[in-house]
């Protein structure tokens, strides 16, 4: 697919850029190049970037021109189908690692041995995915992508070939030739005015530096798209005259500009709609009518509401206008929409899409007739394991579709958990959500300070301002013990007194000290999952879950052959304290 789209943003804060590319058959019989360029609409442009892809079929592949065309065009349709929460490295894992396995697979590849009656599909292959200030590089094979600054050209790519003399370049990588794909992976920055070249060997195994950058020299200071063709077709020409016999095939990326907002930009884009004043029974707000007020604080409001056509009730959200001046509570309140339109899960709370026109700041959830955990466990302060267990294996169905999008909850506590009267689970309140798409944009405002609420925030989050899966994972295990015990693991921090320096600051409290009938392996289990080092914790939730569910023997053997330092540190050093003290008593009576 020789192909190319381009989409001028209207403002300075978005990404701007533009494509021209052009390809020929030159010598040979066939062309077995491709290459295709999409920029999507604002939005996903913000999720997911700006894609530029080329492909060389391997000339002794039978299906050498439909590997190439497979590749940049499936990549594209398949890359910007990926979850807009992923971040762009996996997204672009995931589906380069699936393409590869397609085209391997139709090589007949038994035992590494390819069937000599099969095609073969083989093809090099290399993209830029352009994105906020950021370039995405992936290559395999012997395409280039190539930068041209400030009169300056610079190869990023490095040819997977081996040199050979007196015969032609042995490819040692390519799509479609191997099982165990090896992909090279760069970020590099994007700067206005910046030129990228994609090419193929056809193009730059016969031009040089030199007249590359003469070419280069003569684009327009701001090129259009026709610019840009027209030098393609040039460079096109030029490998031709110069000698190639290959296929000539080369694409252009031109960026125009790049995001680079101010702060007080993006806090007045944040500010563009105005915070709904606090709603009444009775009152109505773009359809919907406020039937009852179901939670009012500083932070935000809650209400139960029905759609005035459909009759249904939802609740809305909306934030207090104490937090109209606040960017980043704003950010994370757009954000919980965000997410909560894509994420569909039945523990998870859903959020429908609102009215995009509203002038209101505000969103609608789907109803949700029950209690949240903190009420459920004032309710029932000594709940059985069974009982405990069916919750954890609730919430941990959530989390990991969280995990699945690339996102990390953050703020896990008892109150952001809801139970409704059938004793289903929906994780509520994600605010504070790291989504990796997002977090990769200078678009947004810069967290400085650590996410989540105290007493149930990873210590790595405390120490490092870094928060992942297992981050949630550690919040789970102190949910797991408070439902169980009424207590926390570890001694309860005030907001004014987050002291720790190192994790070894933490000492885990055994939860036998608050209901010693626990059995012992249920209090390692929990000790695991709160171990404040992460490398200590459980790899995965299914790992927790497992030894919630089957008690582990062998976890308890190795628990008793531990010295009693390692078991209990505070015995230890109380039993010492309590000889030293005998031993200074009789010294002192002899």
């Amino acid at each position: 697919m020789n192909s190319e789209k381009k989409t001028r943003q209207s403002t300075v804060a978005d990404l701007q850029l533009c494509f021209g590319g052009f390809s020929a058959k030159g010598l040979k019989a066939e062309n077995q190049d491709a290459f295709a360029a999409i920029v999507p609409k604002k939005l996903e442009l913000r999720a997911k970037g700006a894609v530029a892809a080329i492909a060389d079929g391997v000339s002794s592949a039978s299906k050498a021109a439909d590997a190439s065309q497979l590749a940049v065009t499936q990549f594209i349709t398949e890359y910007l189908a990926t979850p807009q929460t992923w971040s762009t490295e996996k997204s672009a894992a995931k589906v380069l690692t699936s393409l590869n396995n397609w085209l391997y697979s139709q090589s007949g590849f038994i035992d590494d041995l390819a069937d000599p009656n099969a095609p073969q599909w083989l093809t090099t292959f290399s993209a830029l995915i352009a994105k906020s200030t950021t370039g995405y590089i992936f290559h395999v094979g012997d395409t280039r992508i190539t930068k041209y600054r400030h009169q300056q050209l610079e190869v990023i790519t490095r040819d997977h070939n081996r040199k050979q003399i007196g015969q032609q370049d042995l490819l040692t990588r390519a799509l479609g030739g191997d099982n165990r794909l090896e992909v090279d992976v760069h970020q590099i920055d994007l700067q206005p005015r910046d030129l990228y070249m994609l090419s193929c060997d056809g193009i730059h195994d016969y031009m040089s530096k030199a007249v590359f950058k003469a070419l280069f020299d003569s684009l327009p200071l701001a090129p259009e798209k026709s610019d840009l063709e027209a030098l393609a077709k040039k460079i096109v020409a030029t490998a031709l005259e110069r000698g190639s016999d290959d296929n000539v095939t080369c694409l252009l990326v031109y960026i125009d500009a790049v995001p680079n907002r101010k702060l007080a930009e993006i806090e007045r884009d944040l500010s563009s709609k105005t915070i709904p004043p606090a709603l009444k029974v009775g009152q109505k707000l773009d359809g919907y009518l406020v039937k009852k007020v179901i939670h009012a604080s500083i932070r935000s409001h809650l209400y139960l509401v029905i759609d005035i056509k459909t009759d249904k009730p939802y609740v809305l959200k909306a934030p207090s206008a104490n937090f109209s001046d606040d960017a980043l509570y704003l950010q994370g309140f757009m954000r919980e929409a965000w997410v909560g339109e894509r994420i569909k899960h039945a523990n998870v709370m859903r959020v429908i899409q609102g009215n995009q026109d509203s002038p209101f700041l505000y969103h609608v959830c789907e109803y949700i007739k029950g209690q949240t955990l903190s009420e459920w466990l004032h309710d029932n302060p000594k709940p059985n394991i069974a009982q405990v267990r069916d919750v954890m294996k609730q919430v941990i169905s959530a989390l990991r579709s969280f995990q699945r999008l690339d996102l990390v909850h953050r703020d896990l506590k008892p109150d952001n958990i809801m139970i409704d009267e059938y004793g289903q689970i929906k994780l509520i309140d994600y605010g504070t959500v790291f989504v990796a798409s997002l977090d990769e944009n200078q678009e947004t405002i810069k967290e400085e300070v650590p996410q989540g609420s105290l007493n149930y925030i990873a210590p790595e989050t405390l120490l490092h301002m870094q928060a992942d899966n297992q981050s949630d994972l550690f919040s789970l295990g102190v949910i797991c013990y408070e439902m169980l015990s009424g207590e926390l693991p570890y001694k309860p921090m005030q907001r004014a007194e987050v002291t720790i320096k190192a994790y070894s600051d933490m000492q885990y409290r055994s939860i036998k000290q608050f209901r010693p009938e626990l059995p012992l392996w249920l209090d390692l289990s929990l000790q695991k999952a709160t171990a404040a080092d992460p490398r200590l914790r459980y790899q995965a939730f299914s790992e927790f879950f497992t030894d919630l569910s089957k008690p582990s023997s062998s976890a308890v053997e190795a628990y008793k052959k531990q010295p009693l330092l390692a078991r209990n540190p505070l015995l230890f050093w109380q039993s010492v304290s309590a000889l030293l003290f005998i031993g200074l008593m009789i010294s002192l009576l002899n």
